[in-house]
């Protein structure tokens, strides 16, 4: 599964936002792993696979939120109907 988030780390010190695009291992339990990569609390998005590319922005208006409980999560995952696409911003 491909998640897309925001993230912050820190670059020279200075924590900073960057977007996290990241590929889940395929066996697990995913809902936990969007838990721990997204962070409770905070909106994601997540599909099966997403187009080839460098993605370099993504629109969270209407994502879901990470939720501490697994089953949430997939259950999130499961009621998305966006495409990446619709949400997600390619480098040209």
């Amino acid at each position: 599964m491909r998640v897309i988030c925001m993230k912050t780390v820190n670059i020279a010190g200075v924590p900073t936002e960057v977007l996290a695009n990241v590929t889940t291992p395929s066996t697990g339990n995913q809902g936990s792993y969007i838990a721990t990569i997204v962070g409770v609390g905070n909106p994601f998005w997540a599909w099966p696979s997403i187009p080839s590319g460098r993605v370099i922005a993504a629109d969270f208006t209407d994502a879901p939120i990470a939720s501490a409980d697994a089953a949430e999560n997939m259950a999130a995952v499961s009621a998305i109907t966006v495409n990446p696409q619709d949400v997600l911003t390619y480098q040209q």
